[in-house]
Order: C-alpha cells, then sequence, then structure tokens
C-alpha cells in the first residue's frame, strides 16, 4: 500500500521537472532568439525611417521651399515578443559637423559679406539592445552602420573610397545633392538699345546682349535645432525638419569667392556653382560675370562683378533647413 502512494508522487516530481526542464530550455533559448529576431526587425525599421528621412532632407534641399516641415517617425526600442515584453531603448542626436562644407563671400565696396554653409550629422544608437550593439549615423547624404558607437562603415557602399568616387562623379546622387547646396541664376537685361541705319535713323531695337540685370546667389545649409538636439527612451522618437529662406539684396558686388571646406561634398558643391556661373558667364552675363583667375585654383574660385556698363543687382538667398528630433 505505501508503494502504491509513493508512485503518484514520483509521476508527479518527474512531471514537474519535465514541465521545469522544458521551461528553462524554452526561457533560455527561444525567448532570446525570438528577441533577437524582434530586435532586428526593430533596427530594420530604424534604417528604413532614416532612409525616408534621407530623402526628405534631399527633397527640401532640391526644392528650397520657405516654409516646409517635414517629420519621420523612429522606433527607439524594440525587441519585445509577447512571452517577454520587456524592450530594448535608444538614442537619437544631431550635431552640427565641426568644419563648414564651403565658405562664401560677396565683397562691396565698403565690406565682405561672409556665409559659411554647415552640415549637420544625425545618429541613433540603441541601448540595451538583444541582438548586437548596431546603431546608424546620416552624414553628407549617406548612411552609415555603427557598431559600439565608433566603428562605422557605409550601408549601400562597399567602402569610403566609393563613397568619394561617387562626389566626384558628374550625375551622380551624391554629387546631385552636394550639388544643390550652391547655385546661381541670372536675369537678361531687358534694356533694349536702338538700332541706326546708314543715314542715322533708328530702324529697330534690340536686347543688350551679354549683359544682366540681376543674380541670384543660393546658399543651402543644415543646422541642429539648438532646443531639440537629442531624445532617448524605447517608444517612438521623430526626426523633424524646417526650412526658412532669407533673401537679402546686396548693393554694388565687385566679386564673388567660394571656397571648399576641403571636403568631397564641399567640392562637389564648388564645382556647382563654377557650372552655374559659367553658364551665365557663357549666355547673357558675358560682359559683368567674369572668372578670376588670380583668385582661383584647387579649392576655391572667384568672379569678378562688372557694375560699369549694366549694373547687376545681387540677392544672396540663404535657405536653412534645420534639423531637429523629440
Amino acid at each position: 500500500m505505501q508503494d502504491d502512494a509513493v508512485a503518484p508522487v514520483i509521476a508527479v516530481m518527474l512531471i514537474l521537472a519535465a514541465v521545469a526542464m522544458a521551461f528553462a530550455v524554452f526561457n533560455g533559448m527561444y525567448v532570446p532568439s525570438l528577441k533577437q529576431a524582434a530586435e532586428i526587425e526593430h533596427l530594420r525599421d530604424v534604417e528604413f525611417s532614416f532612409q525616408h528621412f534621407s530623402s526628405d532632407i534631399e527633397r527640401a534641399v532640391a526644392e528650397r521651399r520657405d516654409g516646409t516641415t517635414i517629420s519621420e517617425p523612429v522606433p527607439l526600442g524594440g525587441g519585445d515578443v509577447v512571452l517577454n515584453p520587456l524592450r530594448s531603448a535608444g538614442s537619437l542626436a544631431v550635431m552640427n559637423e565641426s568644419s563648414p562644407v564651403y565658405h562664401l563671400t560677396l565683397t562691396t565696396e565698403s565690406e565682405n559679406v561672409r556665409f559659411n554653409g554647415t552640415m549637420v550629422n544625425i545618429s541613433y544608437d540603441s541601448v540595451g539592445n538583444f541582438w548586437q550593439d548596431q546603431g546608424y549615423r546620416w552624414q553628407y547624404g549617406f548612411l552609415n552602420v555603427t557598431k559600439y558607437g565608433k566603428k562605422q562603415s557605409p550601408l549601400s557602399y562597399s567602402r569610403m573610397t566609393d563613397v568619394n568616387t561617387e562626389f566626384n562623379t558628374s550625375g551622380s546622387s551624391l554629387a546631385g545633392f552636394a550639388g544643390s547646396f550652391g547655385d546661381a541664376e541670372g536675369v537678361r537685361n531687358s534694356t533694349q538699345l536702338p538700332v541706326y541705319d546708314m543715314t542715322g535713323n533708328i530702324t529697330s531695337y534690340s536686347s543688350r546682349d551679354g549683359n544682366c540685370s540681376a543674380i541670384t546667389i543660393t546658399a543651402v545649409n543644415l543646422s541642429a535645432d539648438p532646443d531639440h538636439p537629442f531624445t532617448s527612451g524605447n517608444g517612438f522618437g521623430r526626426l523633424e525638419l524646417r526650412t526658412r529662406i532669407i533673401a537679402e539684396e546686396i548693393y554694388d558686388v565687385k566679386s564673388i569667392s567660394i571656397v571648399s571646406g576641403q571636403t568631397p561634398f564641399g567640392n562637389a558643391t564648388l564645382r556647382k556653382w563654377n557650372e552655374s556661373l559659367s553658364a551665365l558667364n557663357a549666355t547673357y552675363c558675358k560682359h559683368n560675370v567674369m572668372y578670376d583667375e588670380s583668385s582661383s585654383g584647387g579649392d576655391q574660385s572667384g568672379y569678378i562683378i562688372s557694375q560699369d556698363i549694366s549694373p547687376i543687382n545681387v540677392t544672396l538667398a540663404i535657405v536653412n533647413i534645420e534639423i531637429g528630433v523629440k
């Protein structure tokens, strides 16, 4: 009779031991694998958010509209599953790059009007990640994958030399993005000059060829929102972009000087300015916008503005794009 009573107890204990073993295996192996898979999906969502916001920045720079506002949500934490809702966390930060990407100077009779174009980097760093300490950093128009907050490599390129090649290749997406930071447009002089015949009579009127009456110099810069440069948590953060255009007419401009910030990005911006100013010189600004060889070469270019034959109104349009996080 006593043996009959012990047998059920032993059976129950064996069942409990098997259940405990199964739970330990499930909790020690299966749940972590589920959380790793969920974390990989979370980081993929972060990557998509950064790629979308990169496209938003490119569009804002290309369109140069005043008052544009764009917002992109970013999941800061992830890795939660049904049986274990614990989430990792993350942080978003926007910082100004240490050096400007270009320097622009407009010289008049009485002063030098200077403007430095700035650039930002945007980073996501994971905290308590259930997979690996991976983050992302956007800079100069391309996205890097970061590890341990320090090591980074381009996401869409094999190595950094490929990125630099893109900046130096006309027509590439990175060169086009950098080129959108600087531009020049002119307005043809509409003054009609009389055309005389052999007897000195006016027979018709024609446009004053080779002279423009106005130039607009467009300069774009990205800067970090000083009030919202950082956020962290395990919910959703938000990347935000706002544009503001300030146009100033500068009188009696004698010369324009553009200096690259000695980066591949700045060099591409300088090339675009050279292309647009050279195009003006080749058409209806031939006689009053001239390339200055004495102040050009290497990473800088200079242009002389002649105000004698046909005075030029010069407008400097600053496109400020402020980026913050919340």
